[in-house]
């Protein structure tokens, strides 16, 4: 495709009709030169799909069959970069199956509260972890020519509100924990598309706002792709194009409107013309795919989603090896959820599942169970609980409780289900615990009655065959948290501000969410970030550490060595944690700066490599305007979750980045004195003169050089010029 060339020929008309999207679905294309539309779908979690997307005038309703792959939460539970790769690719290859160019996602938000009503569509409360997954994500939809949607550009936390909202926040917390999965997809994977959000971000609309459209993502990260609003997100047609929103999504009342204005020459012609050179751009490469149209195979699609399912289960108690259960038990099954499981949270991951697997049925083909649905005891479920050998709960959140739109009120079980457990759990005492919910909730009332506890998130189509291999031991779990389980929502660091009331929601709690929060201030948790139980154990040693001493430009790498002391095969996630020390700047006490996976055979031995760089060690300094490594030392934490800490090791960072203005003579004599070492001519005349007094240290230097210099007889004009020379 010849850009310019096409450039030259559009018209205005055609021009401004690239910069809005066709009916609900549809990119415009440009039918005389030959360019056909494209079409873009839901599919965070599986592609939304539809046999007909010009169906009804374009509104289509006639859904067609996709796998349905298990939650955000879930996949970032799996801890496992290539298995999420691979999670893109399929879902691309859905895409291509029904010649879908981009599917919108994926969702990497922050997961500011638990309450978060949307935090089942984002990977984690950390933003590396998020950060890795997401760009994994996103080069596997990309490498079958099927483009993504990075989304929700940004400060999307909360639903209450959210188009309306202005979230505001400090350009520090807003770099390093919102923005940063953000910076680093987009550099690192190169996103087809970006969706803006709905809220404001400071005030001003993400959909209409140049400070994060255009000098963020443009200037500062280099973005060559496409902009695109959430649907119905711009409120102001010309305030988005001139903020730098390449497309309007979807179709919207002003669309002809705007063609007019462009055409009767009310926008200037270099803006409109460089929308419509990114937007060619994009068509170029959605045109070269050359898998549009290519048929898959959706049973070996679900084998991937069954992989997902299976790994990001997360085992969270098993009190005497409760679990995994044997096929000679009697087990009691108990709850709605083993009959009915909650597949998606809705909203944009919802769709029609090409098959959807019962958690019942599946644990029925290991042994014949007795079921009993509902959570009201009878007198028959009475007798069989009391001769069980085990009972399995399922228990999960509603629809009510946990869906896109809304946030959450708390972080409870339906109350049937409380009461439910603590009745059954009077009669036997042999109860497990398998949760369906797509995010944290406390457990805080009924975990010391239960033997086990199962998180299992929204499973998606693979629910019932994934909970079964894990509870008769055919698979091994390994999944571990990727956001925190508070004891209380009480015991959380926004309780009282989320979700932000009126028009705004202020960040004021900075760094100190999720894990950050919890393990800085020493606050208990039912169960911490990262956490996550196996069928065997493993132990660590001959811990290696390529360097002590790094600089600029360096990587660290760090070994361990990894053996399964158990009897079966097993899964175990290293996780690497970096603590700042003797700096200047508040920091949280450890921040997730690396992970890796590997599958283990019994009594065998496997090395881990995990490799940091020095953007690991960097934080941003808004004073600068940029992530910058403050010189000192480091302390590099190596555990199985935030809290369970194998070793550590100390770091020196001889970094030649500054990271502290200058300072000045109004400020106190104190700061001058740490920082000595950079004040030279100070540092002589404090040393060569007199102590300084308890009582001085808090006054300005300016001050306390005049009066020791007075009292060593100098003129006025000596000390004008000692001052004047600082």
């Amino acid at each position: 495709m010849d850009i310019n060339k096409i450039l030259k020929e559009m018209t205005l008309e055609e021009k401004a009709t690239l910069l809005s999207g066709k009916k609900l679905w549809f990119f415009n294309g440009i039918k005389r030169l030959g360019i056909r539309d494209f079409i873009v779908s839901d599919g965070p979690h599986g592609i939304r799909a539809y046999y007909d997307f010009s169906e009804s005038q374009g509104y289509p309703k006639t859904k067609a069959p996709a796998t349905a792959f298990p939650s955000a939460s879930c996949m970032a539970s799996t801890w496992n970069e290539t298995l999420i790769q691979e999670v893109g690719e399929t879902i691309a290859k859905e895409c291509n199956h029904y010649k879908v160019d981009v599917v919108l996602g994926p969702g990497v938000n922050g997961k500011r509260s638990p309450l978060g009503g949307r935090n089942f569509e984002y990977y984690s409360e950390d933003p590396v972890l998020t950060a890795k997954l997401g760009t994994c994500f996103v080069k596997g939809v990309q490498s079958q020519g099927v483009g993504t949607s990075l989304k929700h550009f940004v400060l999307n936390e909360q639903e209450t509100l959210r188009r309306f909202i202005s979230s505001n926040i400090d350009e520090r917390t807003f770099r390093e924990l919102y923005a940063y999965p953000f910076e680093r997809i987009i550099k690192d994977a190169k996103p087809l598309t970006i969706m803006a959000a709905y809220n404001k971000v400071n005030g001003i609309y993400a959909c209409e706002n140049s400070e994060t459209l255009t000098k963020l993502l443009r200037e500062d990260w280099g973005y060559e792709g496409i902009a695109i609003s959430d649907w119905g997100g711009v409120q102001n047609k010309r305030a988005s194009v001139f903020a730098g929103m390449d497309i309007e999504m979807p179709q919207a009342e002003w669309t002809k409107s705007f063609i007019e204005d462009v055409k009767k020459g009310l926008y200037p012609i270099h803006v409109i013309d460089a929308a419509v050179q990114l937007i060619l751009k994009a068509y170029e490469w959605m045109l070269n795919n050359p898998n549009h149209g290519k048929q898959t195979d959706f049973e070996m699609n679900h084998q991937v989603a069954q992989s997902v399912a299976e790994e990001g289960i997360v085992l969270l108690k098993n009190d005497d090896a409760f679990l995994p259960l044997s096929k000679k038990d009697s087990i009691v099954v108990l709850g709605t959820y083993a009959k009915h499981p909650r597949t998606h949270g809705g909203g944009s991951s919802e769709l029609l599942a090409y098959k959807t697997e019962i958690p019942l049925d599946e644990i029925n083909h290991y042994t014949q169970t007795l079921y009993f649905e509902n959570y009201q005891l009878t007198e028959a479920s009475i007798d069989a609980i009391q001769k069980a050998d085990k009972v399995l709960i399922f228990t999960g959140t509603t629809t009510e409780i946990e869906h896109e739109g809304d946030d959450r009120l708390n972080l409870l079980l339906p109350s049937e289900q409380i009461i439910f457990i603590k009745e059954v759990t009077t009669i036997n005492k042999n109860v497990a615990i398998i949760n369906n919910s797509g995010s944290a909730i406390e457990v805080r009332e009924f975990i010391d009655d239960v033997k086990a506890f199962v998180q299992s998130w929204f499973l998606g189509s693979a629910s019932g065959k994934a909970i079964a291999k894990i509870i008769f031991g055919e698979v091994n779990p390994s999944g571990k948290l990727s956001e925190t389980f508070p004891y209380q929502i009480e015991n959380t660091s926004t309780y009282s501000s989320f979700p932000g009331k009126g028009l705004h929601t202020d960040y004021t709690e900075g760094f100190d969410t999720g894990y950050r929060f919890f393990d800085t201030h020493k606050i208990p948790v039912s169960f911490p970030f990262g956490f996550g139980l196996s069928y065997t154990t493993f132990e660590y040693s001959n811990v290696r550490f390529s360097k002590k001493e790094l600089v600029n430009g360096d990587t660290l790498i760090i070994r361990v060595d990894v053996k399964n002391t158990g009897s079966i095969s097993g899964m175990e996630t290293l996780q690497v944690y970096v603590k700042t020390l003797n700096t200047n700047r508040p920091n949280p006490n450890k921040l997730l700066k690396g992970f890796a996976k590997r599958m283990i055979e019994p009594k065998k031995t496997s090395t881990f490599e995990i490799i940091l760089h020095d953007y690991d060690f960097a934080g941003f300094y808004p004073e600068f305007g940029q992530f910058l490594v403050e010189k000192g030392d480091y302390e590099v934490h190596i555990g199985t979750s935030v809290q369970d800490i194998i070793t550590k090791q100390l770091i020196h960072f001889e970094s030649m980045d500054i990271t502290s203005m200058p300072l000045t003579l109004d400020q106190p004599v104190k700061a001058w004195i740490n920082s000595s070492k950079d004040e030279i001519r100070i540092h002589d005349f404090l040393v060569h003169n007199r102590k300084i007094h308890f009582y001085e240290y808090e006054e300005p230097m300016e001050r306390i050089i005049r009066r020791i210099m007075n009292e060593l007889g100098k003129e006025i004009s000596e000390i004008e010029a000692f001052l004047n020379a600082i």
